[in-house]
Formats: structure tokens, C-alpha cells, sequence
């Protein structure tokens, strides 16, 4: 079975292609992605969570935006993102009854301020109001992520 890729943000065009990129798939109908989950889940079918996670990547990538002011490069940032929407899909329980976009947003963004904070130097930016709500903001997102996955 062929290994598939999906888009990076590096390379010829950067950002603005691979948002155009990202576009090229569709959003998925929630019986659809209902579908997919339970192919997932059930059969390990990685083409149904190939599908799962490229029908999200436009989420991270909004979601990396509001990211943008803490000075890293976007791009990793989005990948960080990927990691978690990736992290997201594999835990997803499709019987629990709420959409994969609501539970993976937990986990792309607890993906992207884990990355900010391993990637921000104490000694050069020092400890800022920014980095504190960050720090206070990944405590909160995780508790709410523990509070998901028991209930």
C-alpha cells in the first residue's frame, strides 16, 4: 500500500499554496464522516482516516492563525496543528455523538501551545503576560481534553 502525504507549507509558494492546496478537499457531510470514524475505528482503514484528516486541515490552519503573534514560523506551527489533528482523529469515538471538527479542536490547539512553549527561550524572551496565559490556557485545554475522553 502507497504511503500518502499531505500538503506542507514548505517549499515553492509557501503559505498561500498550501492553503490553496487544503481547499482541493472537500468538507465532509457529518453521516459521511460518521462513516469514515466507524471504518476507522473498527478496521484500521487508512485510507477512511486519510480522509478524516485532510477534510479538517482548513480547521488547523484557521486555528494556527490565531497563533500568529508569538513570533514562530507559521508553518510549524500548522504542522504542530497536523500533529494534533492527527492525535485527534486516532482517539475519536464517532458513537459519543459530537463531530470530529469539536473534539479535534482540542487537540490541535493543545498541539500548538505545547510547541510554543518548548519553542520559546526563557532567556531571550523572558517570562511575558503571553507566554503565562499560553502556559495557563495549555492547563485549561488539557483538563477539558481529560473531561472529554472520560465522559
Amino acid at each position: 500500500m502507497a504511503t500518502r502525504t499531505l500538503p506542507t507549507v514548505s517549499g515553492q509558494g509557501g503559505l498561500a499554496r498550501y492553503l490553496e492546496e487544503i481547499r482541493q478537499f472537500p468538507m465532509l457531510e457529518p453521516d459521511e464522516e460518521y462513516m469514515l470514524a466507524k471504518r476507522w475505528r473498527e478496521h484500521d482503514d487508512r485510507e477512511a482516516a486519510h480522509k478524516l484528516v485532510t477534510s479538517h486541515l482548513r480547521l488547523v490552519a484557521r486555528i494556527a492563525m490565531g497563533y500568529r503573534g508569538y513570533g514562530l514560523p507559521i508553518g510549524e506551527v500548522i504542522s504542530e496543528g497536523n500533529v494534533g489533528l492527527m492525535q485527534a482523529v486516532k482517539r475519536f469515538d464517532p458513537d459519543k455523538g459530537f463531530r470530529l471538527a469539536t473534539y479535534a479542536m482540542w487537540w490541535i490547539r493543545a498541539s500548538i501551545q505545547e510547541y510554543i512553549l518548548r519553542s520559546w527561550s526563557l532567556v531571550k524572551m523572558g517570562t511575558t503576560a503571553s507566554q503565562k496565559k499560553l502556559f495557563f490556557n495549555l492547563r485549561k485545554i488539557k483538563g477539558q481534553l481529560k473531561a472529554l475522553e472520560e465522559g
